[in-house]
């Protein structure tokens, strides 16, 4: 069976305290780490200049941001009844 070896590489950053502060909280709201934050933003930008604008998002964040998309549509037929009861009637 192969194993794969993933290539690692040590990086020092000059970042003020509010930039690290901003940084932690992004990470927590991701609910990642920060070095898994930092790896996740450094590929976005890098499929960027690949032509690629897709970001993909783990399946847990990409169905809340997809609820929440949904709760903020208007109806387009606000006068629609679909409750249960109206099916009787």
């Amino acid at each position: 069976m192969p194993v794969w070896i993933r290539p690692r590489m040590n990086i020092s950053l000059p970042l003020s305290p509010e930039n690290l502060a901003e940084l932690q909280r992004r990470a927590a709201a991701a609910g990642t780490d920060l070095p898994g934050f930092i790896l996740e933003a450094l590929q976005e930008k890098l499929s960027e200049r690949n032509g690629s604008s897709a970001e993909i998002l783990p399946y847990e964040q990409w169905h809340k941001e997809f609820r929440s998309w949904i709760a903020g549509q208007r109806s387009r037929n606000p006068k629609f009844d679909d409750s249960r009861e109206s099916i009787y009637d």
